[in-house]
């Protein structure tokens, strides 16, 4: 079901917020109120996507949506049973108007300038994509972990050109009618993560040109444990990553997946390397790793080992777990 709640008065909208949400509570809630607080003058849509909330959006969040700017036109997308993240991307995609598409979550917090500044970068860069930070460690009482989560895929970088396995919406705009063009977001990736990183491969192989600021920067409102991730984990490697894998050649080696092809696989040099994660890869090592860092807090590098070792062993069908 696809609707217009509100439209801005013969103003033609620069950039549409995309966002699909389901059951956002407290977190969707504040996401609302950044966008109410946009210092951007011209008009501006957003486009919620319902993705199979209990209660609907327009209902439990009517107050947060009317508190919107007058410049801003509000469509609303209802899916049911929903549930398929890319279903939703393509589907705010195809109702927006925008010559600029700003792809969101719905559990940012985020400053005045956010939408006015991903348009003067577009501008003044030429990107076709332009994405920005993501970040968790926001709060003083930031954990180890959530730090640690800060300095991964771009996180620590300068302004400049990013590679096509950091495509990752939540803050990340792009050129209207690229992902569409690209094909639209892979329903196949049903489960959590990959959808990102496989648009990214397609859109690279068109020619389109990536940008990282991290001027661009939100709050990410999602206090996931250490053991949440590795499950997420978990599930992205037996899932969006082994369906990319196998749709993508040429993305043979994400994510370490050379690693964890037959030992005696080309090239021959990885061979000690496929043993050594094979041993590090047993889930007694893994388990006892996962308490340590949970209960300690690090160092960094377990982090890094429990992110990428429970997507590898998802890829190699296996589980962590007792």
């Amino acid at each position: 079901m696809r609707w217009t709640y509100r439209e801005a008065a013969t103003m033609k909208p620069d950039i549409s917020v995309q966002v699909p949400v389901k059951n956002g509570g407290d977190a969707f809630s504040r996401f609302l109120g950044s966008l109410a607080l946009q210092d951007i003058q011209a008009g501006w849509e957003v486009v919620i996507v319902d993705d199979g909330s209990e209660k609907p959006v327009l209902q439990e969040f009517r107050r947060e949506i009317d508190s919107l700017p007058d410049n801003c036109t509000v469509k609303v997308v209802r899916l049911d049973p929903g549930g398929n993240r890319p279903v939703a991307r393509n589907e705010a995609s195809r109702v927006s108007t925008a010559p600029v598409s700003l792809l969101m979550d719905g559990d940012m917090e985020f400053g005045p300038s956010l939408l006015r500044r991903h348009l003067e970068i577009k501008e003044e860069t030429g990107a076709d994509v332009v994405m920005g930070r993501r970040v968790n460690s926001f709060s003083s009482n930031a954990s180890p972990w959530q730090k640690w989560f800060d300095t991964r895929a771009m996180g620590v970088s300068p302004s400049g050109a990013f590679p096509w396995k950091y495509f990752i919406t939540g803050n990340l705009s792009i050129t209207r009618g690229l992902l569409e063009k690209a094909g639209g977001f892979d329903p196949a990736i049903n489960c959590y993560g990959g959808e990102d990183t496989e648009m990214g491969y397609r859109l690279n192989a068109m020619g389109v040109s990536f940008r990282w600021d991290p001027e661009l920067a939100v709050n990410h409102l999602d206090d996931v444990s250490v053991e949440e991730h590795s499950l997420k984990m978990l599930e992205y490697g037996r899932t969006g990553l082994r369906y990319t894998l196998g749709k993508h050649p040429g993305t043979r080696g994400l994510l370490g997946s050379k690693w964890v092809e037959p030992v005696f696989s080309s090239p021959a040099y990885l061979c000690p390397v496929r043993l050594s994660v094979r041993f590090f890869l047993l889930r007694p090592l893994y388990r006892a790793v996962l308490r340590f860092a949970s209960k300690h807090g690090g160092p960094p590098v377990l982090f890094t080992y429990l992110s990428v070792g429970a997507c590898l062993t998802g890829l190699r069908g296996r589980d962590f777990r007792n």
